[in-house]
């Protein structure tokens, strides 16, 4: 089993909100080179932080989720009801305003 890269970010603090995505979706996933972006600039190399997942059979999910979230959250989208506690909430928020619960994501 060998791992592959899923996500090429513009950052660290993407590259770990595509890794906890991943992973709060049960695909084992972990940053690479989240160090060498601070010498962005002075290094001649590609210095953007990766994200890769461990198993490749789980790539066509995790490339699907990285797209999803590249598109990012749908302006005024469809209200969704919580899985937590039932609430309606407008279709633009990806967290319920009572509990807290993340919006259920289309790709899972």
């Amino acid at each position: 089993m060998t791992a592959r890269e899923v996500y090429l970010a513009a950052d660290p603090v993407n590259a770990e909100i595509v890794k906890d995505m991943l992973v709060d979706r049960g695909i084992p996933a972990h940053v690479r080179r989240q160090h060498l972006w601070g010498g962005m600039g002075e290094l001649p190399a590609n210095v953007y932080p990766q994200v890769w997942i461990d198993n490749p059979a789980d790539f066509e999910r995790a490339r699907a989720l990285v797209t999803a979230f590249e598109r990012g959250p749908v302006e005024g989208g469809r209200a969704w009801h919580c899985p937590g506690c039932g609430e309606t909430v407008e279709g633009q928020f990806n967290a319920c305003w009572h509990c807290q619960h993340p919006r259920p994501h289309p790709c899972t």
